[in-house]
């Protein structure tokens, strides 16, 4: 099972567009789908089919790209080596691990288009899947070296830790910016920071050139969850006078704009997202937070870590010959949305001119 679903969506539009920057990507991010599935195999058909439910239906694969694309920096423009793929599929199964366990706390319905393991097969299945996924990951990355290991063993725990932080904070509008960043800093900055140093260590980068990969990603990271979290309250347009929805706020997750707007707009945001508040106080509530500037100053923030992600690379340029526009050409072709939230190419200090070609890759 799996095979026949082909390689990463990511490539079916952008193909072209990733060759251009680095030219073994796009077969490299097959072999690393493969290695995935091949990696998710019992011997047991039912638990195999389970197993694969959501790999088989690859998302975007932006943490295998960045894994790739840094042992390019690293290495040259060829293809990968085994160790650099097994790498880009161990971060890409705890990816999926993370997942798994993220729609078991929601109670997601639908992920990628199609049913979440927890709806299809239940709590319990879908728990356990998690921990499969997260077990073999791990034991991917140790397969790689003991430094390997141990970067991923602390990733894995910081993802725990920076869900439990959001857990615990739930339905408080008292959270602070500070427990916000923490949490999403282990959510999610720390496997894509994760992915660009594996991508290094099994290139062969000095010690500079991994810890340069995985700051850059690090900065990214958080940039990419704010604008995920930004996106959550600008959702995709509905048939007309649909009402507008927000799934974090359903859930009692205050994100970075909505702490903005209990700080702005509190008085007039308070009565709208407490306990029970229903679809048309939501609605409202996503209104308060646009008028009051807190989703613009959030973008704002995000973009400040976007600069500082580019800053990083910018400061090996010597080493990565032109690094930030080559990956921020990568990251904009895989992450559309990101022209939508910041608009044209912020300026680091470290690069002239402003890169617009992502204008032809939108969605």
């Amino acid at each position: 099972m799996g095979a026949e679903n082909g390689p990463p969506r990511a490539q079916d539009a952008t193909s072209a567009g990733l060759a251009e920057d680095f030219p073994a990507l796009r077969g490299d991010l097959a072999r690393v789908h493969d290695r995935v599935l091949k990696s998710l195999t019992t011997g047991d058909r039912w638990i195999d089919e389970a197993l694969r439910h959501l790999a088989a239906r690859p998302g975007r694969y932006l943490r295998p790209s960045l894994t790739l694309t840094s042992a390019y920096l690293v290495a040259g423009d060829t293809p990968a080596s085994e160790r650099t793929v097994t790498a880009a599929a161990t971060v890409e199964t705890l990816h999926l691990a993370t997942l798994h366990h993220d729609d078991l706390c929601d109670q997601a319905a639908e992920r990628r288009g199609t049913a979440t393991a927890n709806a299809r097969y239940g709590d319990d299945v879908a728990l356990v899947l998690g921990d499969y996924l997260l077990t073999t990951a791990l034991g991917q990355a140790a397969s790689l070296g003991a430094e390997e290991s141990r970067a991923a063993v602390r990733c894995a725990q910081r993802i725990c830790v920076g869900q439990l932080m959001e857990l615990h904070d739930a339905g408080r509008p008292e959270r602070s910016v500070e427990s916000y960043l923490a949490s999403i800093s282990g959510k999610t900055a720390e496997l894509l920071s994760l992915s660009a140093l594996l991508g290094g260590l099994t290139a062969g980068a000095s010690s500079r050139q991994t810890k340069v990969l995985a700051s850059y990603a690090y900065e990214l990271g958080v940039a990419f969850q704010i604008w995920n979290d930004v996106r959550d309250l600008r959702p995709p347009a509905g048939p007309a006078g649909a009402t507008p929805h927000s799934a974090d706020l359903s859930h009692g997750v205050y994100t970075l704009p909505v702490i903005h707007g209990l700080r702005r707009a509190g008085t007039r945001l308070r009565p709208l997202i407490g306990p029970g508040a229903g679809p048309e106080a939501v609605a409202e509530a996503i209104r308060v937070l646009e008028n009051s500037g807190s989703v613009a100053a959030a973008v704002a923030i995000a973009h400040q870590h976007l600069r500082r992600s580019l800053d990083e690379l910018d400061a090996l340029d010597g080493a990565f010959h032109d690094a930030s526009r080559r990956i921020l050409r990568t990251v904009r072709r895989l992450l559309p949305e990101v022209d939508a939230l910041v608009g044209p190419r912020p300026h680091p200090s470290g690069v002239r001119g402003t890169d617009r070609s992502s204008q032809e890759d939108g969605r």
